[in-house]
Parts: structure tokens; sequence; C-alpha cells
């Protein structure tokens, strides 16, 4: 597995990083999500150009992983996206998200 570098408690700021979840550590690029209310832990990667928009989410312990490309619009909705590739993930593993109710 890929050396997760810096840990978020090393950096004075974290800016764009926690959209698709809270970035816990940073190497390479990719952020490490560790686990949390029964989700694993995650390392993900956002990504984009040309009009498009793309997340991979992957738990490598478990030879499991997602990749998704999208059309960027006014209209698309990152966050959605992403939550839902991490609940993909996280279902693959045989984990079940904790399903928080909204605020």
């Amino acid at each position: 597995m890929q050396t997760l570098i810096y840990q978020r408690a090393q950096f004075t700021k974290v800016i764009g990083m926690d959209v698709p979840g809270k970035a816990d550590a940073l190497g390479l690029g990719w952020v490490y999500m560790a686990p949390k209310e029964g989700r694993p832990g995650i390392i993900q990667k956002t990504g984009g150009g040309g009009g498009f928009i793309t997340y991979m989410a992957m738990i490598p312990q478990k030879n499991i992983g997602a990749f998704v490309v999208v059309t960027r619009s006014p209209l698309t909705r990152f966050k959605n996206m992403s939550d839902g590739i991490n609940d993909l993930v996280t279902e693959l593993s045989g984990n079940k998200p904790l399903v928080i109710p909204a605020s």
C-alpha cells in the first residue's frame, strides 16, 4: 500500500481536501479517510478536467475499489457522488455505513 506521508495534524491549513470526506492523511495526492462510524478506512482521489469530474475510492485490504467519471455541469453535485461511492465500497467490504439523520 502507498505510504501516506503527512498526517492532518502536521498541516497548518487544509483547504479543499474534505469534500468527499475528512482527510486524515495525505500522500502523493491521495487522501486517507480513517475508519469512522462503521466505515472502514478508505483511500480516495478526486480529479477532473476537460468538462469531467472524477472520483476513486478503494479499500486495498479487501481488493475493493470504484471509479466514476461524470460530465461537469452547473447541476453536478460532487459530494453526492463521492458519498455514494464511499457507501458503495463500504457495503462491498461487508460493512454497513452508519446512517446519520440530517440535522
